[in-house]
């Protein structure tokens, strides 16, 4: 986690710990010129999901961005089934999805 967690260079991680194991971490970005945010990654074990950590993370993420000036932020994830959850979680803390193309080519 060492290159996440660098508040030199704006980047933050916060973790959400239970009585004997990690429940789950989050980091963020925040670029103060542009006063935009972004959930760099947010993990939550499977034994601690569908117990408001992932919420409780974005939401101490999202008020840290706020403090550094943050107006804005963006946090993404697959449009597979398997992130379906993180998308619903995304959607009920407020976050608005927005149209994405993604092109590869082969070289």
């Amino acid at each position: 986690m060492a290159e996440l967690h660098a508040p030199e260079r704006h980047r933050y991680v916060a973790l959400a710990e239970d009585e004997d194991a990690l429940a789950g971490y989050v980091a963020w970005s925040v670029d103060p010129t542009r006063k935009k945010g972004d959930v760099t990654i947010l993990a939550v074990s499977a034994r601690h999901r569908r117990h408001r950590v992932g919420t409780a993370l974005c939401e101490h993420a999202f008020a840290q961005m706020r403090a550094l000036g943050a107006e804005v932020v963006e946090i993404g994830t697959g449009g597979d089934g398997f992130h379906a959850p993180a998308r619903a979680l995304y959607e009920a803390l407020g976050c608005t999805p927005v149209p994405l193309t993604v092109y590869f080519r082969r070289l």
